[in-house]
């Protein structure tokens, strides 16, 4: 079945799709695929700097340039488990498994697939059996931003955005009900998949230091602070082949009692936290340095109930260009 747009008609909530539960890792690929460009660009990189370095072809940035860097970041599932919908989050699944409003088409739904069996009676004696934890995918990032050399020093100043567009999943368990003759390692529960998607921005700036190889490579540290700010789109559930969402929009109410009309939902913030880098790369004679990295952020992101502080990784490849008479 064919995906369809989310309807956030009325309140907001209920079925938004329905579709094929797909466990193909498709979604992953492409940030592999970078990974191995990463991996390669290191394995070329000692040879391009060495025949710069034997040619006296050596550059050196100055002054201000402009960065653009690009690459994957694996971020903490410390923080995924916001969009499992388990009681006490600000999404939460019993919302609405236990409405009126939702919970008898979910049983319905259930029963006309026999996935659960006659002993649940009703959508209010559905029981959950676990809530799984939550991870996220490793997801591209997109930065801007600018970095000032002193003239006739390794020392620096980095100010850089990046974005990053991150995706949770996991799976909540339900107790089918079937008797025990009846029960198999495949029907003993329903396995329902979650999902959460929200868009995270980091703004650093720090301090940096860059130290010169004898073969023309150029290994640079970075240091310092970070300001983030995470803001969540979607927080859903597959039950049965429907997805539905969890997203609160009803004030904390149960949708049954709830007579609001749909609100804008703004659920996240600003987090903050330090970072430190590392990178290995060169810098052309006309003023562009090209290097490949690992970044470190040890971040507390604004997620209510799961704001403490992780660690998150990336890795990318950072351009800087100087090479502009502005920055002269």
């Amino acid at each position: 079945m064919n995906d369809k747009d989310r309807d956030r008609s009325g309140d907001g909530a209920g079925p938004v799709a329905q579709k094929e539960i797909d466990n193909d890792t498709a979604g992953e690929v492409r940030p592999k695929r970078f990974a191995a460009f990463v991996f390669a660009f290191l394995l070329a990189a000692p040879f391009l700097s060495a025949a710069r370095s034997a040619a006296g072809d050596v550059g050196r940035l100055r002054g201000l340039s402009l960065t653009v860097d690009a690459g994957i970041i694996n971020a903490a599932s410390a923080h995924a488990n916001f969009y499992n919908g388990q009681p006490g989050n600000v999404n939460t699944l019993e919302r609405i498994l236990y409405s009126e409003t939702y919970g008898n088409n979910i049983w319905n739904n259930l029963t006309n697939q026999n996935l659960i069996g006659s002993s649940v009676a009703n959508y209010r004696q559905i029981t959950v059996a676990e809530y799984g934890d939550m991870h996220y995918r490793i997801a591209f990032q997109l930065g801007l931003g600018f970095r000032y050399d002193f003239l006739g020093s390794d020392w620096g100043w980095l100010a850089r955005f990046d974005y990053a567009k991150l995706h949770a999943q996991g799976a909540v368990l339900l107790n089918s009900g079937h008797g025990a003759a009846y029960l198999t390692n495949q029907n003993a529960y329903v396995n329902c998949f979650t999902s959460g998607v929200e868009e995270r921005i980091y703004f650093d700036l720090g301090l940096l230091k860059k130290f010169r190889l004898n073969n023309g490579l150029e290994v640079e540290l970075a240091l310092g602070g970070n300001v983030n700010n995470t803001k969540v789109e979607s927080s859903d559930i597959e039950i049965g082949g429907i997805i539905y969402s969890i997203l609160d929009v009803w004030g904390g109410l149960s949708p049954s009692s709830y007579t609001g009309s749909y609100s804008y939902v703004n659920q996240g913030g600003i987090g903050y936290g330090v970072f430190v880098s590392v990178s290995v790369g060169f810098t052309l004679p006309i003023g562009t340095a090209m290097s490949v990295g690992y970044m470190l952020h040890y971040n507390k992101v604004n997620l209510q109930r799961y704001e403490s502080f992780a660690f998150h990784h990336a890795v990318g490849i950072n351009v800087a260009l100087n090479n502009f008479r502005l920055f002269d």
